[in-house]
């Protein structure tokens, strides 16, 4: 009975102090948020004692979210995290793109069937959903603006708006302000990428 006791008492505290250090790494995360509010606006979003804390703003006048999601890995014993920015702004065009890297991680189906074109030496992908745009886009222009925002698992332009989820293995060095803005940049500027209208 006594030792059924102490394995109670062990578990429960070792419970507590995972979510005391959970709580105390969303603070810091919160923390960075906030000097965001200072440089766009907008606020930060928080529901409870221990969980992930997130911003809305606006980045150039358009609305902007940034918050961290996870899913399991492949070995199904540890959580990979993701910051995810979502920006209010339609692209000219709709295009994705992808990194080979993410990609080889993810269960994706046969990429021979897709239109893609290899850029920034063959670590990232840009996807169309049109064979013929493959020849339109400006592909130096696209290079440019992933080498500000490199690295990221993923970047999607529509016409609704911007998506990018980067994969980060240190969410409080990843949500301060200066490795959040070029980020923001890059998204901002995606916007204006267009089909090439002789090519």
């Amino acid at each position: 009975m006594v030792y059924l006791f102490i394995g109670v008492v062990v578990i429960s505290v070792s419970f507590i102090i995972l979510i005391w250090l959970r709580k105390v790494q969303y603070d810091a995360i919160h923390r960075n948020f906030l000097d965001l509010v200072d440089q766009y606006g907008g606020r930060v979003l928080r529901d409870g004692f221990a969980i992930r804390p997130k911003f809305a703003g606006t980045f150039n006048h358009a609305k902007m979210s940034i918050s961290i999601s996870s899913e399991k890995k492949k070995d199904g014993q540890s959580r990979q995290f993701y910051i995810s920015v979502y920006m209010q702004i339609p692209g000219k065009t709709n295009f994705t793109i992808l990194s080979n890297n993410w990609l080889n991680d993810q269960n994706t189906d046969n990429l021979s069937n897709r239109f893609l074109h290899k850029i920034y030496n063959k670590n990232y992908l840009v996807e169309v959903s049109r064979k013929e745009n493959l020849k339109k886009l400006d592909f130096k222009k696209i290079e440019t603006l992933v080498n500000k925002m490199d690295p990221f698992a993923y970047v999607l332009v529509s016409k609704k708006g911007i998506i990018l989820e980067r994969l980060s293995q240190n969410l409080l060095k990843d949500t301060e302000y200066s490795c959040l803005q070029p980020l923001l940049e890059g998204m901002y500027e995606l916007k204006e990428i267009s089909l090439l209208e002789n090519a």
